[in-house]
């Protein structure tokens, strides 16, 4: 069984998704609050799955002091998301991120839960693909039975997923374009790599209005959407226009 670690950060004005707020009609605590709608749809993908979970957050001690709530701790503030998106939050197993950077972070766990934990496979899930369903999680530890690392690409050189049976080099292995480098690694610790679905990660502006174009396509068509996500884009009107440099995020 493959265990899905979800990697979060509390959901706090800018701290989660600057450059959204910067880059499309939503402010620092709308772009905030988009963050916590798509990780609560993460946290729901993974737990729909037949892994087990883990929530991997960002503690309080490991912000700037800007960004730490005195009435809400990080723990707190992360729980809560789960709280609504789990079945049984009681279920879901939560861990401070060991790391100064992304690198380290998802190195230090994956590592440990791997060599320490005697976990058999370990799937790193971020945050903001709220796309990613459960097919892909189950897809993903499918491919694990036959590779050692399994990598699931995003735009512009990103990954929404990296999963592994075997550590790697994690210095540097999230390094721009993030899918390439992540197979230079595996290869060079000679370990077999497969390649999942392409899906969109939120990070700018951009970025949400191809997410919203989607979500809203296949409301219409009467298909699956990723439930706290598209709530949060009917909450505040969002669509897409035709704009003077091309499609254009926009609200009511």
């Amino acid at each position: 069984m493959t265990l899905v670690v979800v990697l979060a950060e509390p959901p706090r004005e800018g701290l989660a998704m600057p450059r959204l707020a910067e880059t499309s009609p939503l402010s620092p605590a709308e772009a905030a609050d988009c963050y916590a709608a798509m990780l609560a749809d993460a946290v729901f993908a993974a737990d729909q799955s037949g892994g087990d979970v883990l929530v991997n957050y960002r503690d309080d001690d490991d912000l700037a002091d800007e960004f730490v709530d005195p009435d809400e701790s990080a723990a707190e503030a992360v729980r809560a998301v789960v709280e609504d998106a789990a079945e049984d939050p009681d279920d879901v197993r939560f861990e401070v991120q060991v790391g100064s950077t992304r690198d380290g972070r998802v190195g230090n766990t994956v590592t440990h839960l791997l060599r320490e934990e005697g976990e058999n496979s370990v799937l790193v899930l971020d945050g903001n693909a709220p796309l990613v369903g459960r097919k892909d999680v189950d897809s993903a530890a499918m491919k694990l039975r036959t590779s050692d690392v399994v990598v699931g690409p995003a735009t512009d050189g990103r990954v929404w997923t990296a999963a592994f049976c075997q550590p790697i080099d994690f210095d540097g292995a999230f390094a721009t374009p993030a899918v390439e480098t992540l197979v230079d690694r595996a290869k060079d610790a000679d370990l077999d790599v497969d390649f999942l679905p392409s899906y969109r990660t939120v990070e700018a502006g951009s970025d949400l209005a191809d997410v919203v174009s989607l979500i809203r396509a296949r409301a219409k068509a009467g298909r699956i959407v990723p439930k706290f996500t598209t709530e949060f884009v009917r909450d505040h009107g969002l669509h897409v226009v035709e704009g003077e440099d091309g499609p254009e995020l926009v609200r009511d």
